[in-house]
């Protein structure tokens, strides 16, 4: 049996344009700029621990405890204005593992979705993992002077880049098995950034999809609500359909997004 633990890392104090951009007028309101702080809305702040074929994996890493002891230092004026971090310093998904009782040492990988801030600061917690993977797509794109990455959260950490594969049954045609057993896929889908990817979890004949932020919540994928952040509209628009469509099988356990408020804390199995 599979098993996903949610572990949610605070939240954030965002533009009501990030979980669905149809909310404002602005193509770039989802940044909040010109908008009164006090309508920001929150919203959860999740990286999951997935256990499939024998494996412990972390899917993202959250906000670190310094967000909650120097956010504006850690972050930045920009990421901090976009995305301001509500959280303890207990909620940092290293103190959270360590509470489940599992060492960093425990993960056979850290795999994230994208390096967006919300999902890449808490990676000083779960650095020493054994490997840390991203999509050398994502790489490449973070390596260029885009603002709303910050590599200072990074420097000194060796990834392992996702080496993706021709595979004509993924969204983009483009998949990597981590394992190369097919018990977690990650599966290019590069609308919300250059090089986000969303996995696939497999155990027998059940999965479950770890979204990342391709799409925030069920209503993402039910009516196709585009977030305010994206790099392509129209690949996330593909996305979106993508997972909807694998939401349909009887066989999926369910879609896990990083800031779904719906799906609260807690282990799933599958």
């Amino acid at each position: 049996m599979g098993k996903i633990t949610v572990i949610q890392t605070g939240s954030t104090l965002v533009s009501p344009a990030v979980p669905n951009r149809n909310t404002r007028k602005s193509p770039l309101a989802y940044t909040g700029l010109f908008q009164r702080r006090s309508n920001r809305i929150e919203v959860p702040v999740k990286c999951f621990l997935v256990e499939v074929a024998g494996r412990k994996t972390l899917i993202d890493a959250g906000w670190s405890a310094q967000d909650a002891t120097r956010p504006l230092r850690h972050m930045g004026f920009g990421l901090w204005f976009a995305s301001q971090p509500v959280m303890e310093v207990d909620e940092a998904v290293d103190r959270q593992l360590a509470h489940l009782g599992v060492a960093v040492d425990d993960l056979e990988a850290v795999a994230f979705t994208h390096l967006d801030c919300d999902h890449v600061s808490g990676i000083d917690g779960v650095a020493k993992a054994r490997r840390l993977y991203v999509s050398r797509e994502e790489l490449e794109q973070a390596d260029t002077p885009d603002p709303r990455y910050r590599k200072k959260f990074w420097e000194g950490v060796s990834f392992t880049p996702l080496e993706m594969q021709a595979d004509p049954k993924a969204p983009f045609n483009a998949s990597c098995d981590l394992y190369g057993d097919g018990s977690l896929v990650a599966y290019l889908v590069p609308g919300h950034s250059a090089g986000s990817v969303a996995y696939i979890a497999r155990e027998g004949d059940r999965f479950a999809i770890l979204a990342g932020d391709t799409g925030y919540n069920r209503a993402s994928w039910e009516k196709l609500y585009l977030p305010g952040p994206v790099y392509n509209k129209e690949n996330m628009e593909q996305a979106l359909l993508w997972v909807h469509d694998l939401l349909e099988d009887e066989r999926c356990a369910g879609a896990y997004a990083a800031h779904d408020p719906a799906v609260a804390p807690g282990i799933y199995e599958f």
